[in-house]
């Protein structure tokens, strides 16, 4: 009897003892799934992770540490496996200003108790501005009247820039991407039917997925300006030493398309030289579409001429020239 008691006791010993040596050996597994070694990261970093061979709560902690300067965080969270000892979940960065930028090491480790897991070490390259674009054309309000240039400089590092592009009206153009410090894309708007207002933008994203938008309108002009005379009329006689004035309105696609020093008003005699200027008073808006150019001069030529004329020229915003006007007048009474 006493044999039998014996043996069954050291049976109960030897299970006992295999079950802690199979809980000693067990080990779970920790899997850092995003960032990849050698990524860049930004203001908003998220750590994610996975867990296998879990039992217990598990504790994830990842130690962060600036690879020159000290700069340094501790964050942690803790995620329960689920019956088959499977968990995942985040871990989230937010570095404020007291964080340079450059190159950080981040240790990750797992901790549960009565298991074992191994430690995954990643390098990463923390940028937290988005890039900045400068001296970008067109400009911001400007005109155009066909194909242009789209430029743009950016201030980020080369190694730094994951993809520009540049759209109009939302709408891709042909070779619009890139990943230079230098944008350059060539805009043939010849297949937009309606003049007006255009949307460009240049969108630029860094590798640590900082994004900037430059967004600039330009007014699409291939319309030529109107221009009409009302003052002085057709052979109009001229007071000689009076002071005349001169009216004139200029249509266009707006009537801030065409600027006031761009309406050039002159007198000149019949072969077509100039004597002289008209002197502005005002440029002011009659309507969305029309200005009104007001002058005036004295009315005083060289000896000999009595006939001569008022011409006009404009040229708009977008460079479209206006068919020249011109007004016959004489001296008289």
């Amino acid at each position: 009897m006493r044999s039998f008691a014996s043996s069954a006791f050291k049976k109960i010993l030897f299970s006992l003892a295999l079950v802690t040596a199979v809980a000693a050996s067990q080990a779970g597994t920790l899997i850092v799934q995003s960032p990849a070694d050698g990524d860049f990261v930004g203001s908003n970093t998220v750590i994610t992770f996975r867990i296998t061979g879990g039992i217990n709560q598990v504790t994830v902690r990842a130690v962060i540490t600036a690879d020159e300067g000290g700069a340094n965080t501790t964050l942690e969270t803790q995620v329960n496996p689920d019956e088959n000892g499977n968990a995942s979940g985040t871990i989230n960065w937010n570095p404020s200003e007291s964080f340079p930028e450059g190159g950080y090491t981040i240790v990750v480790t797992a901790t549960e108790q009565g298991n074992k897991y191994n430690t995954v070490t990643i390098h990463v390259t923390l940028d937290r501005f988005a890039p900045r674009l400068f001296e970008y054309s067109p400009l911001n309000n400007s005109f155009i009247n066909g194909k242009i240039l789209i430029t743009a400089r950016i201030d980020e590092p080369a190694e730094n820039i994951e993809q520009w592009r540049v759209t109009v009206n939302d709408a891709d153009l042909p070779n619009n991407t890139g990943s230079t410090p230098e944008v350059s894309v060539l805009w043939d708007p010849a297949n937009i039917e309606l003049d007006g207002e255009q949307t460009v933008k240049i969108i630029v994203r860094d590798r640590a997925d900082n994004e900037s938008t430059q967004t600039i309108t330009v007014t699409l002009d291939r319309a030529a300006p109107v221009i009409n005379v009302v003052y002085p009329r057709v052979n109009q006689a001229i007071r000689p030493g009076s002071i005349v004035t001169v009216l004139i309105l200029v249509q266009d696609i707006s009537s801030t398309s065409v600027d006031p020093v761009a309406v050039v008003v002159e007198i000149r005699d019949l072969d077509d030289n100039v004597l002289r200027r008209v002197a502005r008073l005002r440029y002011d808006e009659v309507n969305e579409t029309t200005a009104r150019w007001v002058g005036r001069w004295r009315a005083s030529l060289p000896p000999g001429i009595t006939e001569f004329k008022l011409t006009v020229r404009c040229v708009d915003k977008a460079g479209n020239s206006a068919a020249p006007q011109e007004v016959p007048l004489h001296f008289g009474f």
